[in-house]
């Protein structure tokens, strides 16, 4: 169909502005390293050929090589690629100096990941003048107050969802403004995967119902989507595509977790051990900054040679106390399988609001004493200083994981 298909009647104007750092791992590596610089970068947890990209820059992306590429065939891809081992705690503090640099632009409304934010536009800055404005504006505080390699990517439109999409239209170091009254006619060229809330499951099940393109999902009613959808999401999905600006949902924290890629040194269970007894003293410690107790324990392997995972859980009466939760962590280790793990991982669920915990009149009150004194040995002299049993030797090694849509504190490190 052409880009005549007239647009929705219900839009909210330009009100919202998305900031993508690009390439923002390798973009670091890359101010931090000069020599690295114009050339093929990947950035790998570890440099072994096990283990997947994180981050590439843009000489190594026209190679194919993109995040989640293994490093063996990042090789073969690119024999002369540089591989660089992560660092997280140099990405969080770059983090905090690119928001501050925004900061002197436009307020931040939200942290999106470590490497996104949306700024809400105010009137005088709802022009796409004066987008083009502040987006120089900004890509100008960043370079002075941060360095030259960190470019971005900005998108502007009526709501997060749509400039989100808009950041992802022109990389790198692009500016993609979508008024509301050339809509859908500047993203039907795009992939229905491309807009964001349509993963591989959902955009096979919008092909199945015949909404194979940008432009007969824009056309879609809104009860259609809600079918497609199985509940109030498609409609929701439906209102911001159509340039409705709605309020984010409250989510409700559901899990602490972290994980873990293996040194080859580590990659067996009995090496493994203090990995993943660390990972746990890491998740409770987080349980109890953020005033929650927890009632499950979850176990993930992940095997070397793409041999899957092993899982395995267990329920037992709220806690927030680290060695409660270690005995309990391996009781359900002792049952691992005797192969090769690649990743480790822990998560607590079930949880439980302070406010609402049961007291267990069965856990030594000495335990929270001492485990609260050692939260605090540990935030004021350093991770590592003081923990438990053979997890404190094996803590000063390990660094944070930056997941998705979750920025560690700098204490964290």
């Amino acid at each position: 169909m052409s880009a005549s298909i007239s647009p929705s009647g219900a839009t909210s104007g330009l009100r919202w502005l998305v900031i993508d750092l690009n390439s923002y791992f390798a973009s670091c590596e890359q101010q931090e390293q000069p020599d690295l610089r114009d050339k093929p970068v990947v950035v790998a947890p570890l440099l072994a050929d096990t283990t997947c990209a994180i981050a590439a820059s843009y000489p190594a992306k026209a190679f194919g090589i993109k995040t989640g590429t293994k490093i063996g065939e990042a090789r073969r891809l690119c024999p002369h690629l540089i591989i660089v081992q992560a660092r997280p705690k140099l990405y969080v503090e770059y983090h905090h100096r690119i928001l501050d640099a925004i900061e002197s632009c436009i307020p931040i409304e939200t942290v999106m990941s470590i490497d996104e934010v949306a700024c809400e536009l105010d009137r005088t800055r709802r022009s796409p003048e004066a987008i083009t404005r502040l987006a120089t504006q900004i890509k100008q505080a960043i370079r002075q107050r941060v360095g030259e390699c960190l470019t971005s990517s900005i998108g502007a439109a009526s709501n997060r969802l749509l400039a989100k999409l808009a950041s992802d239209m022109q990389k790198p170091d692009g500016l993609t403004i979508l008024e509301p009254e050339l809509m859908p006619a500047k993203i039907l060229h795009l992939g229905i995967e491309d807009i964001c809330g349509v993963g591989a499951n959902m955009s096979r099940r919008l092909r199945a119902a015949g909404l194979d393109t940008v432009s007969n999902l824009w056309q879609a009613d809104a009860d259609t989507l809600q079918r497609i959808w199985g509940g109030v999401v498609g409609g929701r999905f439906h209102a911001l595509l159509h340039g409705q600006d709605l309020p984010s949902p409250t989510r409700r924290r559901g899990s602490f977790g972290h994980q873990h890629v293996l040194a080859p040194e580590q990659r067996t269970i009995s090496a493994a051990t203090p990995v993943v007894r660390e990972l746990l003293a890491r998740a409770a410690e987080r349980l109890r900054q953020e005033t929650f107790y927890c009632r499950r324990l979850i176990v993930d392997i992940k095997w070397m040679h793409d041999r899957g995972h092993w899982i395995d859980q267990r329920s037992f009466q709220e806690t927030q106390d680290t060695q409660t939760l270690s005995r309990i962590l391996m009781e359900i280790w002792a049952r691992a399988p005797a192969q090769k793990p690649l990743r480790v991982g822990v998560t607590l669920t079930g949880l439980v609001p302070a406010a609402n915990h049961q007291t267990n009149f069965f856990e030594r009150p000495t335990n929270a004493a001492l485990t609260k004194a050692i939260d605090q040995l540990n935030q004021k002299f350093g991770r590592g200083t003081v923990g438990f049993g053979a997890a404190a030797s094996s803590s000063r090694r390990m660094t944070s994981k930056i997941a998705f849509q979750r920025v560690p504190d700098l204490n964290e490190f």
